[in-house]
Parts: structure tokens; C-alpha cells; sequence
């Protein structure tokens, strides 16, 4: 009997034994592959690795659906945030022959605003606001940003989504803040970042187009010109000037000035006598010819030869190449200019986190 049964036997432990590896093969296997969607899906979204597990549980382990599920709680995530103070940021530029673009969009702590896919967006806005047909606001060459916020970046999202969809990733209120462009038909676009974190990338920049009614200019002639807008986009980070020339400045903005001014000379002593109009009207004429040479770029003495202005520097540079030159149009920002920053109270954040978690 048991010589007939040892065969039987031995098939049945060869077959038990041969399961073994196999079905832990299968288990490596599946392993492996949900290893790799985990990793595609962290590399496109940019979430944390616990949102993404959660997410392809939740799809079944579908990649594409997983990741519209992501986006869409990284929207909703973005809104709640958006109510939050984004103070903190980055400058963006990109140019071209005849234009170049500038962006500010602002985070709530410089740790996100060095974070890879927040200077990829950031770049990728600055693209987008220099290729938009959008239009620009005369005098100040502002994009409005509602127009910019609803173009389509290189990611084949709108402006705003992609904001959103990066906001949600970093877990912070993200903010698209403005956008500049400026146009020259000679050429001559020249910018300056200060504080460059990354190429085209800081915390303060300006752009500046130069004209010249010269129809052709030689190559040295475009380097030569474009280095003289450099230096005045540099003297225009550090002078912060409000307005291009006295005819820029805004007829509201020149009437408060005004107001301001014959206050101050009324108030000024006559012995308790009153100014005449005319008198008061005199000062006021002389006083604004020093505000514009504090807020016009180019009535302001120029930072790198102060005994000249930067309209006169311009122009004796272009005269020594040989061709008339002078300041067309020029943008700046700065993170955060005109943001009220909040103060924080590192005892009292403490004391809320603890409380969020009792």
C-alpha cells in the first residue's frame, strides 16, 4: 500500500512547493507596480507620499483618475487657505526681442518660495503673461490680472488652476499678485533682478524698453544699448520710482500731491498771517518739480552718475553711439511692496497649534 501512495505523495509536496514562489512572485510583482505608480504619481502632483497612497487606494489604483482626485482636493484645499496673508514670494521675468514680462506671486513663507515647483510656476506664469494677448494698461504697462489669471500656461492649465494646483501640493495660499509687460519696436529690452534666487527669478526686478527713431542699428550698437537699460533698470530697483515722467503721473495722483503741498505751505509761518494765493500757488509750482524728480524715472538723478538725470544719461549715452536714445517705457516690483506683513507671536502659535491638537 505504501509503495503505491509515495508517488501521489510526492506530486502533491512538489505541487505545494512549486505555489510557493510563485504566488510570491506575483506578490513581489504587484508590489513593484504599485511602488511605481506611487512614485509616478508623487512626481506628477508634487503631494505628499500619504496623499497620493490614499489617493490610489481610492481610485482602485487608477493613475490618471488618483490624479484628478489629487487636484481637485488640492482646489479645495487652495480655497480654504486663500483667505490667508501671502506675503512672502517670488519676482519672475522672461523676454524677448521686442517685449519681456514680468509677475509677482506671493506665498506665506520664503520656505515655499524656494521650493522647485513653486519657481517652476513662477517662471511659467512669466512666460505665459509675455506670450498672452492680453492687453496692457497705458502709462503703467499693467496686465489686468483677472485677463492673465484665465490664460493657459505651458502645462495646458489656466494660470489660476495651476496656482491652485501647486497651493494645494505646498499646503500654503498661494497668490498670482500682478503681471507687467513692456514692448520696444527697436529691440532694446533690457532687465535687472536683485536678490536672484535663480535665473530670472528674485525678489526685485525691473524691466526697461528703450527707443530710438534710428531705423537699423548695428549689433554693437543693440549690446551697447541694451547695457545702458540694464543700469537704468538697475537704478530703478534701488530708486523705486512711481511713474516714467511727469506726463505719466496720474491727474489723481498729482491733485493729492497738491493738496498736500498747499496744506504744508499754508501751515508754514507768516507771522500768523495768512499767504497770499498767488504766493501759496508759487511754492506749490516749485515743490512739485521736487516730487517729480523723487517719483518720475527719468527726472531722477541718476544712482551710478548723480550729477545727472536719467533722462540726461540716456540720451548722452545714445549720442556717443551715435543715435538718439531715451527711456520708452520700464516696470518694477519688489515681494510683497505695499503687503502688510503680520507679526507673529511665536508663544501665542504655539499655544494655538496645542490647542488644534488637544
Amino acid at each position: 500500500m505504501l509503495p503505491r501512495l509515495l508517488p501521489l505523495l510526492s506530486l502533491q509536496i512538489g505541487s505545494v512547493v512549486c505555489s510557493i514562489p510563485l504566488r510570491a512572485s506575483r506578490t513581489y510583482a504587484a508590489a513593484a507596480a504599485s511602488m511605481s505608480l506611487v512614485k509616478d504619481l508623487r512626481e506628477k502632483s508634487g503631494a505628499p507620499i500619504s496623499d497620493v497612497k490614499s489617493a490610489l487606494v481610492e481610485a482602485n489604483w487608477d493613475l490618471d483618475s488618483a490624479y484628478q482626485n489629487l487636484r481637485k482636493k488640492g482646489l479645495a484645499a487652495a480655497s480654504k487657505k486663500a483667505s490667508r496673508l501671502a506675503a512672502e514670494g517670488l519676482v519672475g521675468i522672461a523676454t524677448a526681442q521686442h517685449k519681456a514680462a514680468m509677475v509677482e506671486v506671493n506665498t506665506e513663507t520664503d520656505f515655499v518660495a524656494k521650493n522647485e515647483r513653486f519657481r517652476a510656476l513662477v517662471k511659467s506664469i512669466a512666460h505665459t503673461a509675455l506670450d498672452a494677448d492680453v492687453p496692457i494698461a497705458s502709462g503703467t504697462n499693467e496686465i489686468n490680472i483677472n485677463d492673465l489669471a484665465s490664460q493657459c500656461t505651458p502645462s495646458g492649465l489656466s494660470a489660476s488652476d495651476a496656482v491652485a494646483e501647486v497651493a494645494g501640493s505646498v499646503r500654503e495660499n498661494i497668490k498670482l499678485r500682478r503681471g507687467f509687460r513692456v514692448e520696444s519696436e527697436a529691440g532694446l529690452i533690457a532687465s535687472y533682478v536683485h536678490t536672484s534666487s535663480a535665473p530670472s527669478l528674485g525678489r526685485m526686478a525691473a524691466l526697461v524698453a528703450l527707443e530710438t527713431s534710428s531705423s537699423s542699428l548695428t549689433a554693437e550698437q543693440q549690446s551697447e544699448a541694451k547695457e545702458i537699460g540694464q543700469k537704468v533698470a538697475m537704478h530703478a530697483v534701488a530708486m523705486k520710482p512711481r511713474y516714467l515722467s511727469p506726463e505719466t503721473v496720474p491727474a489723481e495722483a498729482l491733485e493729492a500731491e497738491k493738496q498736500v503741498l498747499r496744506a504744508q505751505a499754508k501751515s508754514e509761518g507768516n507771522k500768523g498771517k495768512p499767504k497770499p494765493a498767488n504766493i501759496i500757488e508759487k511754492i506749490i509750482s516749485g515743490r512739485i518739480n521736487k516730487f517729480y524728480e523723487d517719483s518720475c524715472l527719468v527726472k531722477q538723478r541718476f544712482v551710478m552718475a548723480d550729477d545727472q538725470s536719467v533722462q540726461d544719461y540716456v540720451k548722452t549715452a545714445g549720442l556717443q553711439m551715435g543715435i538718439d536714445l531715451q527711456v520708452g517705457s520700464f516696470a518694477r516690483m519688489q515681494v510683497g511692496e505695499g503687503l502688510e506683513k503680520a507679526e507673529k507671536d511665536f508663544a501665542a502659535e504655539v499655544a494655538e497649534t496645542i490647542r488644534s491638537v488637544a
